[in-house]
């Protein structure tokens, strides 16, 4: 036996049974607590939205040239294609030239807004003119992850110029499916 085996203690016989016991019952009940803030908590907001009359959470962030601004700032207008996304998510940079073509067919008729999680903003506007995106990036924030409940990027919601979250989508897609959102949201006016 080597010198860094004696100096290692295994425990034998009943120490190691009785030592499973509560560990399994601690295991347990943090499963079934876990389990219960599930299904006790309410659906996420983008699930909500779909068929049913729920507000789009406000928030309040800067965007990349420093200005304080509120989702409430861009509602009444036009629905609004709101944008979660981080300039290191591979779907993000996949959806960024999708989102450009797409703010060519859908920008008079519908405001194109992207929050963007990076600790940088002068990185973000660098991503955003890179992409030829002449929409406004907000920064991402934990309020904003919080009233949201994101859980990845890039995500999309669509809201109605009430305010109303339409719908949620998380992850990348294909162009024709954003464009299939994107017209449904036109006809919730």
């Amino acid at each position: 036996m080597s010198r860094v085996e004696s100096h290692i203690r295994v425990p034998t016989g009943g120490a190691r049974r009785r030592g499973w016991i509560p560990r399994a019952t601690l295991a347990l009940v943090l499963c079934a607590t876990g389990i219960a803030a599930i299904l006790s908590s309410p659906p996420s907001p983008t699930w909500a939205g779909e068929g049913q009359a729920v507000k789009a959470p406000e928030f309040a962030t800067w965007d990349v040239d420093g200005n304080q601004r509120k989702l409430v700032d861009f509602l009444n207008a036009k629905p609004i294609l709101l944008e979660f996304m981080s300039p290191d998510c591979p779907h993000c940079i996949e959806m960024a030239p999708i989102l450009t073509r797409l703010h060519v067919s859908y920008g008079n008729r519908v405001q194109f807004l992207s929050v963007a999680f990076d600790k940088n903003p002068k990185r973000v506007q660098r991503f955003a003119q890179a992409e030829k995106h002449t929409w406004p990036y907000l920064m991402g924030n934990q309020q904003i992850i919080d009233a949201y409940r994101l859980e990845g990027v890039p995500m999309f919601c669509f809201v109605a110029p009430d305010g109303r979250l339409v719908k949620g989508v998380v992850g990348s897609m294909p162009e024709t499916t954003l464009r299939e959102h994107i017209d449904a949201l036109l006809k919730e006016r």
